[in-house]
């Protein structure tokens, strides 16, 4: 026979009876006698402990199990017998055991297995080279080492339990889940074959073909290809990175809902997003934000901060990298050299331009420019140019008092170094009010100008040169000559209190005359509902966190 394995297998029988200690307290043991049903030949040792040795197609029962094996040494005193080749014991209905050498006790329902043991119950299949199997409480047990194949799932740990009465695995130590969907590592996994269901604790890391996932807590749901992550897990790929305090992620949807303190990073076009509420959908290229959403687009020291009540992250599906993030609600942004508002914002990655849709307000140095659309063309992180659409307007604050003020139905602006710095006014009309004034501060004029359009130079913040084409009326006003009313050009409005301070001030609600309404909202938002194109009313409601379908387990 064999030599036993040295001791630590007995180190470990200790540990593990102490653990299950308390419950085995409860079983009521029952002292039965084995009974020999067949074998071909027979012998007897009284001088080895009164010793019965079966050889040839041994079958043996204890109460309800069943033992086979090619030979046995049977002690009947001791109610116990050593199996030998071949071994194989029938459990119950679902459990069976092979082996090359089985050591059996009788009155504690005990029995070791010994090379090539393999456990199967059902459609699960356990191997290892040494393993304990208490009858009284449905376990089985190894110390070192073992592979369990269930399905197209094979799971490897240095050590673990299987309870049959529970169809529930412990796997602990370097354990490793493989299958064509997936790769899990971690430390600590429990499964339940019954439910289909698998717990793990510790730092866990699951491999996709599209994404690696890794937390510290969380469960997967094997029939329905459902992960659920908790304590700050980490979701990535080659581009695309999202930390929160818990993540559910379906990859047969290939949905990931990211919850509290959420943030998703784009490492190609560095654009980070960040809400308590994130839902990344792979198959259809996008992300939406929600709960206290905002964006960062950084790419050197002066970052862009915007915010809206949802922001959608467009990205391509072959590459993985954005595309377009769009803000939609009450948007605001924060960058040092340029702020703005609007109800509807989409930033193109590709080609680095901003478009601002419905009551756009935009603020440069000391500017406030304005119109029906806007669009930001942006270069090494500053407005290189703008286009105001309809109903444009510039407007500044003189050094002293007064508004100077450009206007007409398109205006298109050039920039240098984030100051205006040339602007075309283009249109039927092109209209002007500017305040002259001298080197030294004093007031000249207000000049009042208007023609078809208008080319207009820019220096150190001040017009320099005025250039109007056709239909030139032009005229110099000294201060008390011209009426109040007549300094400011029709539409004017100034809004000052609407401009974001600094990047925590996106988040500030300003009331703003909104669009009428142009379709009806259903309360869960779908990307077709968002197309920039179709800019819808929002109704006045409370703010509230999403309501959170998953719960820890």
């Amino acid at each position: 026979m064999k030599a036993r394995i040295p001791l630590i297998v007995f180190i470990f029988l200790l540990l593990s009876q102490c653990v299950v200690a308390q419950e085995q307290d409860t079983v009521q043991r029952k002292k039965t006698r084995i009974h020999i049903e067949h074998y071909d030949v027979a012998t007897f040792s009284k001088s080895m402990g009164d010793m019965q040795r079966l050889i040839g197609n041994v079958r043996m029962r204890h109460d309800s199990a069943y033992f086979f094996c090619d030979s046995a040494h049977f002690y009947e005193k001791t109610n116990s017998f050593k199996a030998f080749q071949h071994v194989h014991i029938i459990v119950n209905d679902s459990v069976e055991v092979f082996s090359d050498l089985l050591d059996y006790d009788g009155n504690t329902r005990f029995a070791e297995f010994f090379d090539n043991v393999k456990l199967m119950d059902d459609s699960t299949t356990l191997f290892t080279e040494y393993m304990t199997y208490d009858r009284n409480l449905h376990l089985a047990s190894y110390p070192d080492s073992a592979t369990t194949v269930r399905g197209d799932k094979t799971l490897k740990s240095h050590y673990g339990y299987y309870r049959d009465r529970l169809k529930e695995f412990s796997f602990f130590e370097n354990v490793e889940v493989t299958s064509p969907k997936y790769q899990m590592y971690t430390d600590t996994l429990f499964y339940n074959t019954n439910i289909e269901k698998m717990w793990f604790e510790g730092p866990t890391t699951i491999v996709n073909e599209k994404n690696v996932l890794e937390g510290k807590r969380g469960y997967y749901l094997v029939n329905e290809d459902h992960v659920h992550l908790f304590q700050r897990p980490f979701m990535h790929n080659e581009t695309q990175q999202m930390w929160s305090d818990s993540i559910f992620y379906d990859r047969t949807k290939g949905l990931a809902q990211a919850y509290d303190r959420v943030d998703m990073i784009d490492t190609s076009y560095k654009v980070v997003m960040r809400g308590d509420y994130i839902e990344m959908w792979e198959n259809r290229g996008f992300s939406f934000a929600t709960d206290s959403a905002y964006a960062i687009s950084y790419d050197g020291g002066d970052s862009l901060y915007i915010h809206g009540d949802t922001l959608f992250m467009h990205f391509d599906k072959q590459k993985e990298e954005v595309e377009k993030l769009i803000a939609r609600r009450n948007v605001r942004f924060f960058k040092s050299d340029m702020q703005g508002k609007c109800d509807t914002l989409t930033y193109l990655m590709a080609d680095s331009t901003i478009r601002m849709r419905v009551n756009p307000i935009l603020w440069a140095k000391d500017s406030q420019l304005s119109a029906e659309e806007i669009d930001i063309k942006v270069k090494e992180q500053s407005a290189e140019w703008v286009v105001q659409r309809g109903n444009a307007f510039i407007i500044s604050q003189d050094t002293i008092e007064g508004y100077n003020q450009i206007k007409g139905a398109d205006i298109i602006s050039r920039f240098k170094d984030g100051n205006i710095h040339r602007v075309n006014v283009d249109g039927t009309k092109a209209e002007t009010i500017y305040w002259i004034r001298d080197d030294d501060g004093s007031l000249i004029g207000i000049d009042v100008s208007d023609s078809e359009t208008m080319v207009i130079e820019m220096e150190n913040q001040s017009i320099s040169i005025i250039k109007g084409f056709k239909a030139i009326n032009e005229t110099m006003y000294p201060e008390e000559d011209l009426m109040e009313s007549a300094r400011y050009l029709p539409g004017f409005k100034w809004h000052s209190e609407a401009r974001p301070t600094d990047k925590d001030d996106i988040f500030r609600r300003i009331e703003a005359e909104m669009p009428q309404v142009v379709k009806e909202v259903s309360e869960t938002p779908q990307e077709s509902q968002f197309a920039e194109e179709e800019p819808i009313q929002e109704k006045e409601k409370p703010r509230h966190r999403p309501r959170k379908d998953i719960q820890n387990d």
